[in-house]
């Protein structure tokens, strides 16, 4: 009976173990999305095809109103070629909105996240990295048309 009990218990901690493995963890407070109206005023250059691989592109936009008003953000779009209501798969639940192309001087209304790099780990399109590498970029969880 002893034996059985220490089996037992082994398999308790086992499991007790396997689920502490598998929980989320939380490092602290998950920063709140950020919701602006903001012009695109630079695409860098022209989009890579969709089909080569998963990837972000970094595009500058310029706020327009708010606390941020008049400030140049970077925000990064998952596969800007494709309209936004058109993205399927995995990335379905980090990218949402009536967006249907990304165009130069286009006034877009963003839901962003400053934790790119929680929900983004593929390739980063970002040409403005070789001149402005600490400025915070922006996932766009959500574009719309203003």
């Amino acid at each position: 009976m002893t034996q059985a009990r220490a089996i037992l218990k082994l398999l308790f901690c086992l499991i007790a173990l396997c689920i502490a493995t598998y929980a989320p963890v939380s490092l602290g407070e998950e920063a709140q999305p950020l919701e602006v109206t903001a012009k695109l005023v630079e695409i860098p250059s022209t989009f890579p095809p969709d089909d080569l691989y998963d990837y972000a592109y970094v595009m500058r936009y310029e706020v327009i109103g708010g606390a941020m008003d008049k400030k140049s953000i970077f925000v990064a779009h998952y596969k800007p070629r494709r309209p936004r209501s058109k993205i399927e798969g995995k990335m379905k639940s980090f990218v949402a909105g009536k967006v249907r192309s990304f165009n130069q001087g286009d006034v877009h209304k963003l839901k962003l996240s400053p934790d790119l790099k929680k929900i983004w780990k593929g390739p980063l399109v970002d040409e403005f990295a070789a001149t402005d590498k600490k400025s915070v970029r922006y996932w766009a969880l959500l574009a719309d048309p203003a």
